[in-house]
């Protein structure tokens, strides 16, 4: 074999290699791009037709695919509703991440829970308590979905919550009340159901702001940092 042969049986390989690479990740974002219309095809019908009306066929129609491709991507409705959960918390984090912290930017926690209105109080979260509620029949399912949760609280809520109170004096009951707030936000959305008057979510979210800011002023400074639980803790 000469040196222009075996040069351009190189580059022939090497130009394989690259077009099976390019193919892959094709073959990779769409099978992304599928498995995002089926979760929120998903979401869609939990908010229109309730747990129980939100059969895999279904989610398959309006995903626009194949009841084989939805299968292909999820065992079943199952893998389907922890799916949406995975998006839900996902959602939640980029909120978070996003908003108010507790480094330098001071406590303010009207602005606060406006925020977390933002994640809990979107009618997507409908889908969350279709699916809380939906499967309280279901045992197995039911488990996974409250470890979901836990999950949930242990790797995004409470590392979010110490930036407010970085020192440990005082921060458990600070993130005692941060709970205390989420659980009162995402219990407000369920008057979604009931309730569409803007301004009677905006009073119930400005008294629970008031609420929180009385408590937890005695736990964080004005700049975000663990105020002393005791006055006189640092008078010797």
């Amino acid at each position: 074999m000469t040196r222009s042969e075996h040069t351009y049986r190189l580059v022939c390989i090497s130009g394989g290699a690259v077009s099976a690479l390019n193919e892959r990740r094709r073959q990779a974002e769409r099978s992304s791009e599928t498995r995002a219309l089926l979760v929120h095809a998903t979401v869609s019908l939990l908010q229109s037709e309730g747990f129980a009306g939100t059969t895999t066929a279904r989610i398959a129609r309006r995903a626009g695919v194949t009841t084989g491709a939805l299968h292909h991507h999820f065992s079943g409705k199952d893998d389907l509703m922890i799916a949406v959960l995975d998006a839900s918390t996902a959602r939640v984090r980029s909120l978070l991440e996003r908003g108010p912290t507790g480094a330098g930017a001071g406590f303010d926690a009207r602005h606060l829970v406006d925020h977390l209105w933002q994640a809990y109080g979107d009618e997507a979260y409908w889908a969350v308590w279709e699916i809380i509620i939906g499967t309280r029949a279901s045992e197995a399912l039911h488990e996974r979905v409250v470890e979901h949760r836990r999950n949930t609280v242990r790797s995004v809520v409470h590392p979010w919550i110490e930036q407010f109170v970085p020192s440990d004096r005082g921060r458990p009951d600070a993130i005692a009340l941060f709970e205390f707030m989420l659980i009162a936000i995402r219990g407000l959305s369920l008057e979604r159901f009931l309730h569409d008057d803007a301004a009677y979510f905006e009073r119930h979210l400005g008294l629970l702001a008031e609420m929180i800011d009385a408590r937890l002023s005695g736990l964080v400074d004005g700049c975000g940092r663990a105020a002393p639980l005791d006055p006189g803790a640092n008078e010797d």
